[in-house]
């Protein structure tokens, strides 16, 4: 077995880290798939219970104990967990409040903020030093989500009522807590969480548990296809079970600059699978402000000393 701090284990940790991007780049359009079929809460709340449960299994079949998650720092569990919860319910949320498919590439888009905003934070939380340019890298992919939102210079078509309504307002509220409170998640579980042992199971669980609160509170009808059931599934063990896992590994023990210098490309990866899977032509304030949306996480990278 390898030693937590071996070179080949960081390597195999930010490989698992690098599958979890990979993974990412199919989950907003599987999200939408999934809240236009079996619901924005019911869906999500049976992926997240079916990721916990799978993730529980899988730790058991390798001999570790649930038990010793508990054990873990506190501030990990509660701060991190809490994190956790947020990005989850936050975007589901976002993706779910969009009324047509289209206007669910711009929440994607303000959701992919968080590759710059880790950048970032990384710097009060983990110490870091960056070039004073930073803030203006991290507005230039901010800039991005707002030429997407935008097309040439006023809100963009028939998007213009919903974008300016309660419910879009809403959506975009909830993507920008998806991005801050993972590029939180992301600097702290380096920062409090255990080299050898995360909580992720824990986490996907808590977030089942809140999904299924707000749907009892709001119910709602759920239309049930094979097409659902497949993206429940594939949600809930590829999304939720794995990536999550492998992210948070990835995160404690792997390379974190690396790791985060290839997260800048997913919002082009996202916006491109998204537009395939759903069947939406995207304009081209849309494709520019995807590239501006890649480009100020890259920069941002740069403005760290030494590079990403």
């Amino acid at each position: 077995m390898d030693e937590a701090g071996s070179p080949r284990a960081q390597r195999s940790a930010t490989l698992g880290g690098l599958a979890a991007l990979a993974i990412w780049s199919l989950s907003v359009a599987l999200m939408r798939g999934l809240s236009e079929s079996i619901g924005m809460l019911t869906g999500p709340a049976l992926a997240s219970l079916l990721g916990g449960l799978t993730s529980l299994a899988y730790l058991r079949l390798r001999g570790g104990s649930p038990a010793a998650m508990l054990r873990l720092p506190a501030r990990y569990l509660w701060g991190c967990g809490s994190l956790f919860v947020i990005t989850n319910v936050s975007l589901y949320l976002a993706i779910g409040w969009c009324t047509q498919r289209p206007q669910v590439l711009v929440i994607g888009l303000i959701n992919y903020l968080w590759p710059a905003l880790t950048v970032a934070l990384s710097v009060p939380i983990l110490g870091r030093k960056a070039s004073p340019v930073l803030p203006l890298a991290c507005l230039l992919a901010v800039a991005g989500t707002a030429v997407a939102m935008l097309g040439g210079g006023e809100i963009a078509g028939s998007d213009a009522a919903f974008w300016l309504s309660p419910r879009g307002l809403g959506a975009v509220a909830m993507a920008l807590a998806t991005a801050v409170s993972w590029g939180l998640y992301s600097n702290l579980a380096r920062r409090w969480g255990s080299q050898e042992q995360g909580a992720v199971p824990l986490f996907v669980l808590a977030t089942a548990a809140s999904l299924g609160l707000l749907r009892w509170l709001r119910p709602e009808v759920s239309h049930w296809t094979l097409r659902g059931i497949l993206e429940l599934c594939t949600l809930g063990v590829a999304s939720l079970t794995a990536a999550y896992a492998l992210w948070d590994w990835g995160m404690r023990r792997g390379r974190h600059s690396l790791l985060g210098l290839c997260s800048y490309f997913v919002p082009v990866a996202s916006t491109l699978i998204s537009c395939v899977y759903l069947g939406v032509r995207p304009g081209v304030h849309v494709l520019v402000g995807t590239a501006l949306v890649a480009a100020g996480a890259l920069a941002s990278s740069w403005c760290l000393d030494g590079g990403p």
